[in-house]
Formats: structure tokens, sequence, C-alpha cells
């Protein structure tokens, strides 16, 4: 039981984040790809491609365009991929996700709903952008099943990207229905479920998006949209739309973009000139800071040098962000230029911020350029720059990346340089990542760090490929003079993503500072599932002398998880120290997090030691 929880929860955790990506990437075009997408069993797909500025009618055929790939490649073609599983052979994400859109249009409602469940047995890496993809065409088929499965996800982690996909095409296929189903969902969803609805109905007359949102309870929505119709209708006049609407909306956070819009039209009409006006007549700061830097970045792609002097000379530029703002809009068309301009800052700190935001833009936009010529850059930002390129090329190309790691010879530069392509690397092809590491001659006194950086990422992809490397390497002093080894990496990363398998790699752990680390982690990692009888379990296999600062783990991270169930079971602690060290988390934490009434935490204090109550009382004073 504890292992599905465990699976659930942590994939939860994941998909919002995911999810958010997806969205950016590929969500807005879903729509179309619905409408267009032709399903298809066959073993033939037949493209036709009108050739770009042929106007007699003619069209280039394309046929067999799978079979056209190499003959010999096991890899499915796009149009066989039957199940989410056969997504893993299929290379390249564009054509992964082409493959999945097209195994979802091919399937029914039965259908997409399996596929729904089985991807909640995906790994974190993949999981959210797939179920976005599902819930997507399910909102097509059917909203309303949609919308009741992603509220079975755990509500407490679910996006409400999820809800607003779903609202989103609701609003074309039964808008009556959408709206009423709005009144079902949590609050903390419904704001998501409206805006979604107002903003897609691009139809609907102003009277109508007021009457909707009214009735649901969130007219604020319908007026911010309404607003918004508003400014772009008045862009032809700037200025007017400026004094008669855009300060007005200053205070309110949903419209600083839009009122960014029209400040920078207003200069691109009438010239930099207005934007000394623009900038007295912001009485919020947030906003200004908004405003101001959106204008000037538009400013920085035609004229960069006026937006430089502009931005130098502002008083109110917080953190200088602004100006940095423009030094990477600046870097992105001329580099050098913008490199150049540093001599003309004083201000020895921003200096070297300038130089370093232009040398890593320059390295994203043209990564070949910097790693060609690092040594003409200022030596502070050869680590930024150059881990930048790299990382950069290493996408693409990392077989490439890794050849240009062995051709530096600055140790700064091979070292960043080094973790940019390991890093990006492990997620494309962890096997050659790991050969290189651990067989590259010109990498060998960075084998150590490269592969703590990418033991992480390797845990989640072969667990038992990350252990056994680990425990291959020799266990290293650190910086404490405590043993150092690798195999605590990959124990502590599994407590939290996979306990089980944490538990089973326990034994393998060598002896040393890093065995007890690793009890006291997965101990932890079982607190946080809810299993605290084989946590205290754990506890008896370590040595006697151990076990008190064990136990003092255990009571912190079952005081942190489950602050009424350790003061329920304070007899199952062994001694007056660790129910103390519990009672001091349960009344700390409970002065932040209100989990536990007054009587509790009375009842809480009367395990606390002497000097752990004077401690607490001082806290509670500087608190105070």
């Amino acid at each position: 039981m504890r292992k599905t929880m465990k699976s659930s929860r942590s994939k939860s955790n994941s998909v919002w984040l995911l999810a958010l990506t997806f969205l950016v990437g590929v969500g807005s075009t879903s729509a179309v790809y619905w409408l267009f997408i032709a399903p298809s069993n066959s073993q033939t797909t037949n493209v036709v491609v009108q050739i770009p500025g042929d106007e007699s009618g003619n069209a280039a055929t394309r046929e067999n365009v799978a079979t056209n790939e190499s003959l010999s490649s096991t890899e499915p073609r796009v149009d066989t991929v039957r199940n989410l599983d056969d997504l893993d052979e299929v290379k390249g994400a564009f054509k992964r996700d082409l493959a999945l859109r097209q195994l979802l249009a091919d399937s029914n409602e039965t259908q997409v709903v399996e596929l729904f469940a089985q991807s909640q047995e995906l790994s974190s890496s993949s999981q959210g952008e797939v179920q976005m993809a599902i819930v997507q065409r399910l909102a097509y088929l059917n909203p309303k099943l949609a919308l009741s499965s992603v509220l079975e996800l755990n509500p407490q982690y679910y996006p409400g990207q999820f809800v607003s996909s779903i609202f989103r095409e609701w609003a074309h296929s039964d808008l009556d229905e959408a709206i009423a189903h709005v009144r079902t969902i949590d609050e903390d969803w419904k704001d998501s479920a409206v805006r979604s609805i107002l903003h897609e109905r691009k139809d609907l007359s102003e009277s109508t998006i007021r009457a909707i949102a009214r009735d649901l309870g969130s007219e604020r929505i319908a007026i911010g949209i309404i607003t918004e119709r508003n400014l772009k209708d008045a862009m032809e006049d700037p200025e007017k739309a400026w004094n008669e609407l855009a300060i007005e909306l200053q205070d309110d956070f949903e419209h600083r973009w839009s009122i960014a819009r029209v400040a920078t039209a207003w200069v691109e009409k009438s010239g930099m000139s207005v934007l000394d006006q623009i900038d007295r007549s912001l009485t919020n700061a947030d906003a200004r800071q908004l405003v101001i830097s959106q204008v000037l970045q538009s400013v920085a792609v035609t004229d960069p040098r006026s937006a430089f002097k502009y931005a130098l000379n502002m008083d109110q530029d917080q953190w200088n962000s602004i100006t940095l703002d423009v030094a990477g809009v600046w870097a992105r068309s001329d580099p050098q230029s913008a490199l150049a301009a540093a001599s003309e800052i004083e201000k020895s700190s921003l200096r070297s911020r300038w130089e370093d935001m232009v040398a890593v833009t320059w390295a994203d936009k043209r990564p070949h350029e910097v790693v060609n010529g690092i040594d003409a850059l200022p030596a502070h930002v050869w680590p930024h720059a150059i881990g930048t390129a790299m990382f950069k090329i290493s996408r693409d190309s990392p077989k490439e990346a890794a050849s240009l790691v062995a051709s530096l010879e600055s140790e700064v530069t091979k070292s960043a340089a080094a973790s940019s392509v390991a890093i990006a690397w492990i997620h494309q092809d962890h096997k050659a990542t790991l050969d290189w590491i651990l067989n590259e001659p010109a990498i060998e006194e960075l084998k150590p760090r490269l592969l703590g950086e990418i033991m992480f990422a390797l845990v989640g992809i072969d667990p038992e490929l990350a252990m056994n490397t680990a425990l291959a390497q020799p266990i290293e002093e650190d910086e404490t003079g405590m043993g150092r080894s690798l195999e605590f990496s990959v124990i502590s990363s599994l407590a939290y993503s996979n306990v089980d398998k944490a538990v089973e790699f326990l034994p393998m752990v060598r002896q040393g500072p890093a065995k007890l680390r690793s009890y006291k982690a997965v101990m932890r990692g079982l607190i946080h599932e809810g299993d605290v009888d084989e946590a205290f379990g754990l506890v008896q296999q370590v040595p006697e002398s151990d076990r008190t600062d064990c136990y003092m783990t255990l009571a912190s991270a079952w005081a942190n998880s489950d602050p009424e169930g350790v003061l329920n079971s304070m007899s199952r602690l062994p001694s007056k120290e660790v129910k103390s060290r519990a009672a001091s988390v349960l009344v700390s934490n409970n002065r932040y997090h209100k989990r536990l009434t007054d009587e509790q935490i009375g009842k809480a204090r009367e395990f606390l030691t002497d000097d752990d109550a004077k401690s607490l009382e001082g806290e509670e004073a500087q608190t105070y």
C-alpha cells in the first residue's frame, strides 16, 4: 500500500512543473491540431506539400514518408505507435509529440481514458506533458469526464493548467454546460476556469461577459478582460489610451503587461521624448519597473545605445534590473558592441554584471563564437559564458561538445564546460555520458565532481547503474574530514523518490560516516511516506552507539510530518531527550503553521527538557 501511495504522490508533485512547460510549448496549438489531424491506421502516410510561391496549383506528393527512413532502424514509425510505452522508442521531442497526438487522434473516448490511467505510471520526466495532451484530447471528446479524471489527482499538487485547458475546449463545445460545471469545482480553480472560458470566447459581447462572470461571482475577471479589449482597440492612439485608461490600471497587477504595451506603442509612435512623461505618471513602483523595462527592451531592438543611456541614468532602477534587461537585448543583436559599452559604466559591480549578462546571452545565441573566442572575454565571465555555450551545443551534439571540452586549456573553462556537457548529455544518453566521465583522460581530475553532479539524474533514469557506479568509486575525504561516498547521494535521492529501492540498497553502503547518514536519510523518507514502523525497524539495524542519533532524526522527521501522530505516540520514543526533540519541533513549528491546538501544545511542552525549554523561550522572545 505504501508503495502505491508513494508513487502517486511523487508523480503528482512533478506534474504541475512539467505541465506548465508543455502549455507554453505546444498547449496553445492543440485546438488547431485536433481539427486538422487525420486519424489513420494505415502503414503508409501520403503528405501533400504545396511548394511556396507556386500558384499554379501543382503540389509535390511525398509517399511512404515513414518507410523512407532507414529500413534497418527499429524505431517505431509515428503512425504505428499504439501505446504509451512505444513513445520511449521514438527519437526526438517533436516526433514523440507528433506520435502522441496521432495516437490520441486515433483513440476513442474509452481508449483515451485508458491512456490517462496508464500515464499515472510514467516517469516524472515525461508524465506532465503526456497527461496534458491526453486531457486536452479527452476534453475535446468529453469535457465532463476529463474534469472528473483530473480532479482525481492529488488536489494539493495538480495544476490549474489542466482545469484551464478543459474549460477552453468546453467553452466552444457547450458554453452553458461549462458555466454550470464551474460552480462544482474547488474555489482554488474557479478563477482559472472562468478566465479560460471568457478569454476563449472572444465572440461574446461585453454585456454577456459581465453577466456570465457576475453569475459565477467573478465579475472582476470580466472587468479585466473588457479593459484589455478596450486597451487593444485604443492602440491606434496610444497617448489617449495611456492618459484615459493605462494610468488608472497601474495598481492592478493583471493589467500591467497591457499598459506596458500601450507605453511601448506610444514610444514607437512619438519617440523616446515621451518616456519621461510615462515614467513620471507611474506612481506604483512595481508598475513603473515593469513598464519602463518593457519599453526600453523594445527600443533596444532597433536603438540599443539610446536604451542603454536612458537605463544607465535612471534613479529608480531597483537592482539595475532594467539596465541588465537592455544588455540582454543588445547582446542578441550585436554582442561585441554591447560588451564594449561596459567601459562606459562607472560602477564596477554593475559593469561586471553587464559583462556577465552580455557574455551569457552571446553564448546562448552563438555558442561556437564564444567557445572559440573565450580568451577575448573578461576572465570573470568565463565560467558562465563557457557553461552556457557548451550546454547549448550539448543539446544538439553532445559528442561535439565533449570533444570541445578536451580542447580547452584553462582549467576554469574546462571545469565549467565539462559540467554543462554532463548535465545536458545525461538526459539524452546516460550510458554515453557515464562512459565519457569515467574514461575521458582530459577530464580525469574532474571525474569525482562530475559524477556527483549527474548522480541525481542517473538515479532517476537507472538506479541500479547509479548504485553500481557509486560503489566502484573510492571513498574520498571531504572538507569536514568525513568520508564522502557517492552511494550516499544515491540513497538520499531514492529516499524520497523510491524509498523501497533505497531500503533495498542500504546494505550495500560501505562502512563509514556515509553508512549512518544513509540510514538516517531512509528513515526520513519512510516517515515522509507514513511508514513509521519500518523507520523504527531500521534503527535496530544500526550499531547501538548510533541509535540515539537515529532516534533524534526519526523524532524530528515524525514531528514535522505528523504532529498529532507523534504527540499521541510519545511512549514509542526511547528516552526523555528524544521525546524532548520531538516536542521542540512541535512547539517551534506550530508558531508558523497552526497544526496543533493550544491544549496539544501544552501537552507537548510537558516533554521538554529544561535545556530545550530555555532554548525555545529564547527563540520565542526573538520572534516577538
